[in-house]
């Protein structure tokens, strides 16, 4: 196959007619990419090699390389099964992708600009002819590991009108495990040794890393997942889907069935942050850091994270309570032209997203594309910044000054407290919901910080619905006015 070389003036010129989506903070613009007509990418995972050349495997099989000044596209690499994500040696020009058997290892040895070498690095894990065994990843930790997650299989009872994959279910569940370790989390050493790592994995679409190698995944709502969650990976955690434990050496030929839900309740490790099906998110994709140091606005150090159905971006903070990381999560910008399942921070710090629709279908209808969220380096919107657990309640940080009167009064934050059943049903409704209204705010000296004092519980979800009579001391609105904050501790 010829490379595709398809040439834009410039891609401020290319985004001029993009509509810009309703839910925009001040001072954040929207660019949208055209796609050649000869291209289908559907995007599984994107790198920069270098400050121009941005890298995208797609779910097509194939890889390309886009020059963000000029436009330029061009094949890297084809004959994939399905790759969902890579990553780059920047310093040795090596691309590592995750196809759906294996992590392999991309080599361009004549320096061509095309890779010629196609070196398997590991297929340790197990996989079969069913659709949902999903293989995503890698991210490399700063000792030369990479990670991965692996779907599990979809198995209910006469599934595709054959009863083959009516196995290895727990408690009648609809999701199993056909082949060796699906369901887990897994490390490749840099000797290229394959390690099962962490397990109860549902649907665990996308993975991250922050500076201090601390490994993130989301999750999708399902059986066994109450809603879309983002989990801590630490070695050996359970993460709550069962039937993962088929491969777990003290459990092997064990019926998985005689342990109770409750028992499985106590062997979880719950998850960092939920977020709320079908009010923010129904599939999160990858969880991506904000290591820009400004470049892309204030929310330096948060999670940006896509979601493939509602075409949505938003904003996770963690935080880390009692040794264990939880925090807030809130809508970002909304909706975007399809499924957000991708993001690479850009060398100047904008945030690209790589979209599929194709199959799963998204808010926004398209099948494929690619787009570029730019901050003005200027502006700086009103909104939630993050919230953050007290001994008392939550401090809720605003990226603004609030107006002194409004921003006081107990009246213009009104809480739900609730939580999830943990089951092997297919998610969740929201349980035991009780509204709250703070006893008393108290605003830091910069008004940038409201100190809300309420009866906290452990393992509750908090809803803050800000009224909207609540602004900036400029009377500026803010841009997202509901966040939720996973409470799993409470300070000691």
């Amino acid at each position: 196959m010829k490379p595709i070389q398809i040439l834009f003036a410039t891609l401020a010129l290319a985004s001029v007619a993009t509509a810009q989506p309703r839910n925009l903070p001040a001072g954040y613009m929207v660019e949208t990419v055209n796609i050649p007509q000869e291209i289908t990418l559907g995007v599984g995972g994107m790198a920069f090699m270098d400050n121009n050349t941005l890298l995208i495997c797609t779910r097509e099989g194939e890889v390309w390389k886009f020059n963000i000044q000029d436009g330029q596209w061009e094949l890297y690499a084809d004959g994939l099964h399905e790759s969902l994500g890579l990553w780059i040696d920047r310093k040795k020009g090596d691309v590592y992708v995750m196809q759906r058997p294996e992590l392999t290892r991309l080599v361009d040895t004549n320096k061509d600009g095309k890779a010629d070498l196609y070196q398997t690095v590991n297929a340790g894990w197990g996989l079969t002819d069913n659709y949902h065994e999903y293989t995503f990843g890698p991210v490399r930790d700063s000792k030369g590991n990479f990670y991965g997650t692996l779907n599990t299989s979809l198995s209910w009872p006469g599934w595709a009108g054959s009863d083959k994959w009516d196995k290895a279910r727990v408690h009648d569940s609809k999701m199993g495990r056909a082949a060796k370790y699906r369901g887990w989390s897994f490390q490749i050493t840099p000797q290229g040794k394959f390690v099962p790592y962490s397990m109860g994995m549902r649907s665990p679409a996308g993975i991250g890393i922050n500076a201090q190698d601390d490994i993130f995944y989301t999750d999708n709502q399902g059986d066994w997942n109450e809603t879309s969650t983002l989990h801590h990976v630490v070695k050996d955690r359970f993460h709550g889907h069962p039937s993962s434990y088929y491969d777990h050496p003290k459990y092997i030929g064990k019926d998985l069935n005689k342990i109770s839900i409750e028992e499985y309740r106590k062997l979880r490790t719950r998850p960092s942050v939920f977020i709320p099906h079908g009010e923010l998110a129904n599939s999160p994709g990858e969880p991506v850091f904000d290591t820009t140091q400004g470049k892309f606005g204030p929310f330096a150090g948060q999670i940006i994270l896509g979601d493939q159905t509602r075409s949505n971006l938003m904003r996770i903070h963690l935080e880390k309570v009692d040794g264990e990381y939880q925090g807030m999560v809130v809508n970002f910008i909304s909706p975007l032209q399809t499924g957000c399942i991708r993001g690479v921070f850009g060398p100047d710090g904008s945030f690209w997203v790589g979209q599929t629709g194709r199959g799963w279908g998204s808010v926004g209808g398209k099948q494929f594309g690619l787009e570029r969220v730019r901050w003005d380096g200027s502006t700086t919107p009103m909104a939630i910044h993050h919230i953050s657990l007290t001994k008392t309640g939550f401090d809720v940080h605003f990226t603004l000054p609030v107006d002194a009167e409004t921003g006081a009064d107990p009246a213009n934050y009104n809480l739900l407290e609730y939580e999830y059943q943990y089951r092997p049903q297919y998610g969740s409704p929201k349980s035991q919901q009780k509204k709250i209204v703070p006893t008393s705010v108290k605003l830091s000296k910069d008004r940038k910080v409201a100190r809300l004092t309420l009866p906290l519980t452990a393992e509750k979800v908090y809803q803050f619905n800000l009224n909207d009579k609540l602004r900036s001391y400029a009377g500026a609105n803010i841009v997202n006015r509901v966040a939720w904050y996973t409470a799993n501790r409470l300070h000691k």
